[in-house]
């Protein structure tokens, strides 16, 4: 049985049971409950033990610092999130997402710009995560009458990220980083200037994205064009061996000729649209 410690809003609530206390989620959780009072089973959709694990002690120090109605919508988000994915997040993700909305709510209070120069390739790479982000912020909006943003829906989308890797905010950031590096780095070779959300663009960088999943899982696939694409484009092809030596130096891969000809196919059409 889990009984009331705290209640941050109708949804979720800090609870004990035995020696854990943990915070609970639920449509209706905390309605017409009070302090003491045991948790209706069937009110229960998802649970955090605050204690457990290296980030216990500093998510209670987040608990002292930050709004509980902060707390509260990022677990609501984080739930959503576990449900909508059919996973669970890694635990770093309750301290670090509800940091992050609060530092967000702070620096528009104070008249701060938010910009994220990665919202596009995000979108590209992760849109589970970013059509997740997406109704986050909105949440975030509505419940505390602001107006954060649009690139806010990168930043919560590379937390979510983060938390489905198991890695840091930073790993995942990193990674985006470098896709748009190899991007910009292919419009310099073609010296034209192209729409990051045109159909072109966006197919180009999720074929790397692919291309850079098989290489790291070492499922290398057989381009049956290959001649011909040498052949017939080859002013792309050598732009394409270009494109590859990036990729190995930033990625630390190495690149074959197939890919090299499935690169060409894509330049061909970045130089055409």
């Amino acid at each position: 049985m889990y009984v009331i410690k705290k209640i941050l809003n109708n949804n979720v609530v800090v609870a004990q049971r035995e020696k854990d206390e943990v915070i609970v989620v639920g449509k209706g959780v905390g309605y017409d409950l009070k302090k003491d009072m045991p948790i209706p089973e069937e009110r229960i959709e998802n649970l955090f033990i605050k204690e457990k694990g290296e980030n216990g002690g500093n998510y209670s120090k987040l608990f002292e610092k930050i709004n509980n109605k902060v707390i509260a919508i990022s677990e609501e988000i984080i739930s959503y999130s576990e449900n909508e994915l059919n996973i669970k997040l890694n635990e770093s993700i309750h301290l670090s997402l509800a940091d992050h909305i609060n530092f967000a709510i702070q620096r528009i209070k104070k008249g701060i710009k938010i910009e994220n120069p990665f919202l596009n390739e995000l979108k590209v790479l992760y849109p589970k995560e970013f059509e997740l982000a997406q109704k986050a912020l909105e949440i975030i909006n509505k419940e505390f009458d602001t107006k954060l943003p649009e690139d806010e829906i990168g930043f919560i989308c590379l937390h979510i990220r983060a938390a489905i890797e198991k890695q840091n905010v930073g790993s995942s950031l990193n990674y985006t980083k470098k896709i748009k590096d190899v991007m910009d780095f292919i419009l310099k070779l073609i010296d034209k200037t192209i729409d990051e959300k045109s159909f072109e663009y966006v197919r180009t960088l999720t074929h790397i994205k692919f291309m850079l999943d098989r290489l790291n899982n070492n499922k290398p696939i057989k381009n049956e064009l290959l001649e011909g694409i040498k052949k017939d484009l080859y002013i792309e092809y050598n732009i394409a061996i270009k494109v590859a030596m990036k990729i190995e130096t930033v990625f630390n891969v190495k690149v074959p000729e197939d890919e090299i000809g499935y690169i060409a196919f894509h330049l061909r059409r970045l130089i055409a649209c």
